[in-house]
């Protein structure tokens, strides 16, 4: 790879993002038998006879079946019974194996390992000069400089923080994982980007640049309209003329991207402070599973519009159409529906805001 892999590390280096206790984690109060004990924690598998709960701080711990209330038991028959159950033993084999592949076959040039271990759908659109795997940079030799951490699963999906050497710095990386074909595989990478931590997803179909520069799709929407379709969650097509004259925040997210809902804390103090001023949220969701958003969406009920980017009914898929592979995207629309700025997180999203409404 040519360059200063230091730099490019700099670039490609992510920031985990604990989510663990916030309401964004499907909690629940679980009792033990004797009716004297309860514990708030999330439930993550069931595995030989115990049953595997994540509390509050992150931690995960095991719990005898038999020790749980009846109430307990029947909720974790009837998650069963709609959700297949997990090993988790030989997951988290399967998957720390396939991650340490995965970096190792970096330090190559072809990548061709690495894009194997990808999901077959991320395959065919990680090929060629311009795939994402071609950007990433090279661990260094040695087998202290691929390190992989505790897998965290997440109904369907898993992560795995990785911590890698390349460039002389250590550097920490999550990969994110979905059964596929029978077979764990990844579909998406944490980073940091200049403009903040986003997740490359890997099953982004984008449209390939006319210019062929590889300019920053987001940049280049800048004054600009920005014509968006799809569907929401409940299969009701989205309405643009109900967004006209005001500001818009486009937010192009997942629920399985830590980054995403890091940033929906920021989103929601303004969306609270402007909202009555004119200001409306489209969060466009790129999520592959559609029950998994469709639970999100019920468990967390956010004010704005979510919109399903891969509904069945959709004709054309919003982020393939501005060739957006990195989310989060936001993407701010003046009162008169041109984008007016983007990459606009943290701080600068509220100063944006104040902005185009005094504006």
């Amino acid at each position: 790879m040519s360059g200063n892999p230091s730099r490019h590390w700099s670039v490609l280096a992510i920031a985990l993002v604990t989510v663990m206790g916030t309401a964004l984690a499907a909690e629940r109060t679980w009792t033990d038998a004797s009716g004297k004990f309860n514990l708030t924690a999330e439930l993550v598998a069931v595995e030989e006879g115990k049953v595997v709960l994540r509390r509050t701080d992150g931690k995960q711990i095991k719990v005898p079946l038999e020790r749980l209330s009846d109430k307990d038991r029947k909720f974790i028959e009837a998650s069963q019974a709609e959700d297949p159950v997990i090993d988790v033993a030989a997951a988290t084999k399967d998957i720390t194996k396939a991650a340490r592949m995965f970096y190792g076959d970096l330090r190559g040039s072809e990548r061709v390992v690495a894009r194997g271990l990808l999901t077959e759908k991320a395959q065919p659109l990680t090929e060629g000069e311009k795939s994402p795997l071609i950007q990433l940079p090279k661990p260094e030799l040695g087998a202290g400089s691929i390190r992989t951490g505790k897998v965290q699963f997440n109904g369907a999906v898993a992560e795995v923080p990785v911590r890698v050497r390349a460039g002389g710095k250590l550097h920490q990386t999550k990969l994110h994982f979905r059964c596929d074909a029978d077979q764990w595989r990844i579909f998406a990478l944490s980073a940091t980007y200049p403009d903040g931590e986003k997740s490359i997803n890997f099953e982004a179909e984008v449209v390939t640049p006319k210019d062929g520069k590889g300019v920053d799709p987001l940049q280049a929407m800048l004054g600009k309209p920005l014509e968006l379709a799809g569907y929401h969650v409940d299969g009701t097509p989205l309405n643009m003329t109900n967004y006209k004259g005001k500001v818009v925040l486009v937010d192009f997210w997942a629920t399985w991207c830590g980054p995403c809902r890091a940033e929906i804390p920021n989103i929601m103090q303004n969306w609270k402070k402007y909202h009555d001023e004119g200001f409306e949220v489209i969060a466009i969701s790129v999520d592959q599973d559609l029950k998994v958003l469709q639970d999100f969406v019920a468990r967390e009920q956010p004010p704005w519009t979510v919109v399903a980017d891969n509904h069945p009914g959709n004709e054309r898929k919003m982020a393939a159409q501005y060739g957006i592979r990195g989310i989060p995207a936001l993407v701010l629309l003046g009162k008169d529906g041109k984008v007016a700025a983007v990459n606009c997180r943290g701080p600068q999203l509220g100063q944006e805001i104040a902005r185009l409404i005094g504006g």
